[in-house]
Order: C-alpha cells, then sequence, then structure tokens
C-alpha cells in the first residue's frame, strides 16, 4: 500500500500521461520495444550492509554543491526527462534533470532542434539551469545549447575540456565560461550532490582517447536506491573500457544507451549488458540505423532480448520520463503533457 501511494504522488507531481495502465516488471517481446509505462517495486539499497546501521562515510564523499540558487529539498520527487529531439531522421541528444526548484540539462541537441529543446524547457516550468553539462565536441549533442543559453541564466557548467579544433564549440564553451559562476573540467573520479541527488563522473578517463565520442562524460546519477547510468556517444572502445575496469560503477537500473544504440557503440555489448545489469534501457537520437549512420541495432536489440531487458525509444515513443521517490521508479511517455 505504501509503495502505491508513492508512486500516485509521484504521478500526481510530474502529471500523469495517455492512458495506458502501469506495467510491473514488464520485459518486451521480440516483436518490438514494450509498454512505455514501467514500474519498478521497492528495492533494498545495495550500497549498504548489516542491520540497517550507515557506513562510514569514505574520505573522498560526494561535495554537496551549496552556491546554486535553488530550494533544497532532497525528499522532493526525481524526473529525468529523455527529450524527443531527433524524430525519424535525426540524431541528438538532451536530457533534463529536475527535482524541485532544480533544473539539470546534460546537452542540448543540434543546431536545428535547439528552439524545441527550449520549449520542452518551457513547458517543464524551467526558470533557470542550475548545471549544465556538454558530453563532448559532437554539434549533434552541444548544438542547441547556444540556443538554450540565450533564453536560460546557466548557473555551473561542466565539460570534459576537449575541443577538438572545433571552432564553433570553442566559442560557445568560453561564452558559456565567462558568463557562469563557476564551470569545471570533469573526468573520472569527480562527483558532486545536488539536491539530494549524487551525480558521479565516470568517464572520460584521465588517461583520455583522443576521440570525440569515446571522450564523452559519462554520467552516474543515484537518488535513494535509483539509480541512472548517461553514456553520451561513446563508442566501442569506451565501452569496453568501462567493463572491464568499472564493472562496479556502471551497474545501475536505467541506462542510456552508448551512441544512441546503434552499432557503433554497441558493438560486442553482451559484457557490458552483464556487467551493468541494467533493467531498463532508453535508445535516444533517431531511427535511422543505416551504416552511414552508425549501423544497425538488431544486434544490440537481440543481446537485450536474450537477457531480458526491457527496452524504449524516443524515436518510437517520443519524450520518456523517469520519476523515482528515491524507493521506486516509472518509465512513461510524456510528449501528450
Amino acid at each position: 500500500m505504501k509503495i502505491l501511494i508513492g508512486l500516485l504522488a509521484i504521478l500526481l507531481l510530474f502529471g500523469c500521461v495517455g492512458e495506458r495502465e502501469p506495467v510491473i516488471n514488464e520485459t518486451n517481446e521480440s516483436e518490438g520495444p514494450p509498454p512505455v509505462t514501467i514500474i519498478i517495486e521497492e528495492q533494498q539499497n545495495q550500497t549498504t550492509e548489516g542491520e540497517g546501521v550507515p557506513e562510514e562515510p569514505e574520505e573522498n564523499e560526494t561535495e554537496i554543491s551549496t552556491d546554486v540558487t535553488y530550494e533544497y529539498d532532497p525528499d522532493l520527487p526525481l524526473g529525468v526527462f529523455f527529450i524527443d529531439i531527433a524524430g525519424k531522421t535525426e540524431h541528438g541528444n538532451s536530457v533534463l534533470i529536475k527535482k524541485g526548484d532544480l533544473d539539470i540539462l546534460i546537452d542540448g541537441g543540434p543546431k536545428e532542434k535547439g528552439n524545441e529543446v527550449v520549449d520542452f524547457l518551457n513547458s517543464r516550468s524551467v526558470d533557470d539551469i542550475e548545471l549544465l553539462i556538454s558530453t563532448n565536441a559532437d554539434p549533434r549533442n552541444y548544438g542547441g545549447i547556444e540556443t538554450v543559453r540565450k533564453n536560460f541564466e546557466i548557473e555551473h557548467f561542466w565539460w570534459n575540456g576537449e575541443t577538438f579544433g572545433d571552432q564553433e564549440y570553442i566559442l560557445l564553451t568560453d561564452e558559456v565560461k565567462g558568463s557562469v559562476k563557476e564551470h569545471e573540467i570533469v573526468e573520472d573520479g569527480f562527483s558532486k550532490e545536488y539536491n539530494g541527488i549524487q551525480i558521479e563522473i565516470i568517464g572520460p578517463p584521465m588517461a583520455k582517447f583522443d576521440d570525440i565520442n569515446n571522450d564523452a562524460i559519462v554520467t552516474k546519477l543515484t537518488n535513494g536506491n535509483t539509480t541512472i547510468l548517461l553514456l553520451s556517444g561513446l563508442q566501442k572502445g569506451a565501452v569496453q573500457k568501462l567493463t572491464n575496469e568499472k564493472s562496479a560503477e556502471i551497474k545501475a537500473q536505467i541506462i542510456q544507451a552508448p551512441y544512441y544504440g546503434l552499432g557503433e557503440g554497441t558493438r560486442d555489448i553482451t559484457l557490458f549488458l552483464l556487467a551493468a545489469q541494467p533493467e531498463v534501457m532508453i535508445i535516444t537520437g533517431s531511427a535511422d540505423d543505416s551504416p552511414a549512420n552508425g549501423g544497425s541495432r538488431e544486434p544490440y536489440i537481440r543481446a537485450m532480448e536474450q537477457h531480458g531487458i526491457a527496452w524504449n525509444t524516443t524515436y518510437d515513443n517520443g519524450t520518456l520520463r523517469v520519476t523515482s521517490d528515491g524507493s521506486n521508479y516509472i518509465i512513461q511517455n510524456v510528449s501528450s503533457n
């Protein structure tokens, strides 16, 4: 009963969608993606042991960010929105993380979609952006940030420090750095807490690949017992490195597929799935999985089916929202809201 009350509270706060009935612990069928709505029952916190006695904090514990202007209330529900900005033919990435008055944006999609990102942020009552993360110098991910910057005040900015000679990205990052309260180059091992959300950076590694996609920022969100891993544009090399060297850190209930779920990011994906043990994969980008655009998703989809992993796509289902009260999470289509 407590679980149902908690889930109803989440729905009331973030809004209901469509007329689909929730599905509990749903896994996908071979004919295609599973139903959009997924509810996972309360789970035990896997990071603590014993009889409920808190562990002693480690020396390198997460820093709590206190110099941004939002109302601190870590008990509020979390909403993570995988924004459908790609449509059927264009790849791109933009993720909104919202918890009360805290708004975090990861990437802004391609330049042509900047206005759509702004419209979506306005529709979710975003007043300013406490933290902007630009994951890499791929214009499909950073292009829309300029439009976002012109419409919203940005307080903190994280990026990987690599421009790869892209003059537009150099100009953009210089402009953003010049207008925010704080900017940081982040890599593996960096972490902060915003409004009860632990944000860990587990990529790029200190010894970088010297590659736009494989050096993208990898972000892990922990909200209570809910864990979400965002893999940006990672391709085979970085995915293999995470599998081999970060098997504990990549474990998450919900994972955004690397490189839009395309073949370039998901070759030999089985070992990653076995290590990460996701319950649900979110595939962003467009429906185009031609060789020119990165390669077929079919081997990746077959691997998920083989291991009983549910999956959803923004290009089929529209914007997807994960809501969590710290114990339970729900995944829903919100395009109709």
